[in-house]
This record gives structure tokens, sequence and C-alpha cells, in this order.
């Protein structure tokens, strides 16, 4: 049985209301000066509100014997998980995202708070079917899928794991150079920058850069990159602009600018790439195990 759930949020957008104003009085006032001000708030309070029924629920059908921790998403890195912890993400897809490059085995449940406003492809549950499911989930009798992650390796031993996509590039509007390899091609390029997905994320970036056929198994041991408005300028070219990466065929990147890496679209939690610097780019040994 496992010994331990660890409950997952994010801080809602009325909790950032009310920090940016000081108090809730102070953010009703100060919304109220226009219609979508308004609007936007009482949005936020619904939110928050499916959230913290949703918390309360999942915590008071927990076993007495089993012992919660609840931490929010800025915890996340910090966290130290138990390999007997049973982890659940209730908020949007974007949170499954966010902790299951940090876990290492450990069963990972995303709870939808709110199934008529979020659209969670992540998330196997609501929390009438995450309770009914608890027992079987704390006793790993819950059938378990799992997904690929990519994992970016620099040569100076940073490490970043995403459960979507990895982008290389610059968080500026300037263009991206460096030199790229996959097999036996090579060329040095000017671009918007690069992507590297997982089958899970398939069906968000890469799909909008590159269309519908783009989608693939999310637990296929692979993963599809794809360059980012390829400048085939003088001294650059523009024909290694897309392929299948595997552990046997990584993509190598080595940085000619003043870059970042990151995973997940957090721009926040990100590795820098300045010139001089390489990365290797495979599917990690890791794997997250979603609970369905």
């Amino acid at each position: 049985m496992r010994q331990r759930v660890v409950i997952l949020t994010r801080p809602s957008a009325k909790q950032a209301f009310v920090q940016r104003y000081g108090s809730e009085g102070q953010t009703r006032f100060a919304m109220a000066q226009s219609a979508k001000g308004m609007a936007d708030f009482k949005k936020a309070e619904v939110e928050d509100s499916a959230q913290s029924r949703a918390v309360a629920r999942i915590r008071k059908a927990m076993p007495s014997d089993v012992k919660l921790a609840e931490i929010d998403r800025q915890m996340v890195a910090q966290f130290l998980f138990e390999p007997h912890d049973l982890v659940v993400a209730v908020g949007q897809d974007g949170l499954v995202a966010n902790v299951g490059k940090y876990l290492e085995g450990q069963p990972l449940a995303g709870v939808n708070p709110d199934p008529q406003t979020i659209d969670g492809s992540l998330l196997a549950f609501n929390v009438e079917t995450f309770i009914a499911a608890l027992p079987q989930v704390l006793n790993d009798r819950r059938p378990l899928r799992e997904a690929t992650l990519a994992e970016a390796q620099t040569s100076d031993r940073q490490v970043l794991r995403g459960l979507n996509e990895i982008f290389v590039g610059v968080q500026t509007h300037q263009s991206a150079r460096y030199r790229i390899r996959h097999g036996a091609n090579d060329e040095v390029q000017s671009s918007s920058g690069l992507i590297v997905s997982t089958g899970t994320g398939s069906t968000g970036w890469l799909k909008s850069l590159r269309g519908p056929d783009a989608v693939f198994d999310p637990a296929a041991d692979e993963l599809h990159f794809v360059v980012r408005e390829a400048w085939p300028g003088r001294g650059f070219s523009a024909t290694l602009i897309e392929g299948r990466v595997t552990r046997d065929q990584p993509l190598l990147i080595e940085s000619r600018m003043e870059g970042t890496i990151f995973a997940d679209g957090i721009e926040a939690d990100a590795v820098r790439f300045d010139a001089g610097v390489s990365v290797t780019i495979r599917p990690a040994q890791r794997r997250v195990r979603l609970v369905v």
C-alpha cells in the first residue's frame, strides 16, 4: 500500500489577484473598475472554489493510516518525493507535466477539479471517479500508462527533462544561432529556435508546427524535433529542420549564442545555453507512470 499521498496544486488566479492587490477587498475594488476586470475576478473565484472543494474532498477521503502532504507547483523542484508516494495533481494538464519529470517511478494521478471549464488530456479522473478508485490506486491495483520523457544534458553537466517538449533557443526575439547534428547530417543554423517533442507533447506545440500527422504515441521510445523558421542566409543552412530522435541517434546542438533551454513551456525553470556549450537530447531512461 502507498504510504503517503502528495497532493499538488498551483496557486489559483484568485490567489494571484489577491497577492497583487494586498487583500480580497482591495482586489474586488480594483477589478470592479471595469466590466472585464470584474468578470475575470468572478471567473477566478469559481476556479478557486472548485480547486479548494476538490482538494478538501480528496483529503477527507484519505484513509487515516496514509500520510498526506500538500504542496504547490513552486515547491516541486525542491520537494523530496519518497519511493512509496502516490502523487495527485489537482488542476490542469500543466501540473502533470510540471511534476512528472521530477518523479522516479512513483505513480501520478491527474484529477480535474472542474471538467466544465478545464479540458485536460492528462487528467484521467474527476474528483468523484478518483475517490471511487482510491482504494485500488493506493494498493497499486489500478492500470498505469507510461509516458516517455525528453532529456537534455549539456556539456557543463546540466540536466533538464520534459514531459511535453524541450525548447532550445533564446528568450528574446533575436535569432538563435547554433550548430545542429543528427545522424550523418550537420549544419550551422539561424532560426527562431527548435523544439524536441515527446508523444505526449505532440498534440500541442509540435502539432501546431507540423499538423495532425505529427501526433505519435506518448509511450513511444522516441522524440521528434522541428526547427522553427530556419533562415538559409550567408553562412547558414536550412535543410536539417525535422527528424526522429532515439537513444541511438540523439540530437546534438552546439550553442553560438546567449541561449536557453527550457521544458514544458516553463521559461523560469531553464538552463543557460551560452556559446561553446553543447547539449545532447534523447529519450530519457526515466519514464512517467500515469494512473488511468
